[in-house]
């Protein structure tokens, strides 16, 4: 398991044959144990894709843009100057290749043993966030007039797929219950 806590950055180069996929915490007081974790959405990933994990406003993109209600602490001053410096914000920024986690989410990347990459049945990284952190996925495509990233081709998971999913699956569950989580709106800084 990788704790992410505040001021942390994580940058995984994926293969054909990596899926990242997201559990979200339900709160302790899901309807009943073992129902702690919701499947919230899963990536089939790609040779040359890259999943970023991140709760530093500095290290997002430069296509994505934080909204005001998005920032606390150092980003909130930070927001403040830009306002001042005649940042006007539309919507909070959304597609496809982003997920805003939470803390008590948990983050699964199963894949295929490579080198440099330790790996215990399929499982490639395990991260529990102890802190909100943005996740985002590249590059993107935007062939056809809209943003795509880690969607399937139509075809069926493997075999291999389908059981390092299902071993991560239960190695979220088996982690327990987080020690943080968050309330109230999703915010970084």
């Amino acid at each position: 398991m990788i704790p992410f806590h505040s001021d942390t950055i994580l940058r995984w180069a994926c293969r054909s044959a990596d899926y990242v996929f997201w559990a979200k915490f339900q709160g302790l007081f899901a309807s009943s144990s073992g129902n702690e974790y919701k499947f919230a959405d899963i990536w089939e990933l790609r040779d040359g894709n890259f999943v970023t994990i991140t709760n530093r406003y500095i290290d997002l993109p430069e296509w994505f843009d934080l909204h005001p209600s998005e920032v606390s602490g150092a980003a909130a001053r930070w927001m403040i100057k830009r306002i001042e410096a005649g940042y006007k914000p539309s919507e909070p920024v959304d597609g496809p290749n982003i997920w805003r986690v939470f803390a008590g989410d948990r983050l699964a990347w199963v894949g295929p043993k490579r080198g440099g990459v330790e790996s215990d049945n399929g499982m490639l990284g395990l991260v529990e966030f102890t802190e909100n952190a943005l996740v985002y996925g590249e590059p993107f495509d935007i062939s056809g007039g809209f943003v795509t990233f880690g969607g399937f081709d139509g075809r069926q998971m493997s075999a291999e797929g389908a059981r390092v999913c299902r071993a991560a699956w239960d190695a979220i569950k088996q982690a327990g219950i987080p020690r943080d989580s968050a309330v109230g709106g999703w915010r970084i800084g």
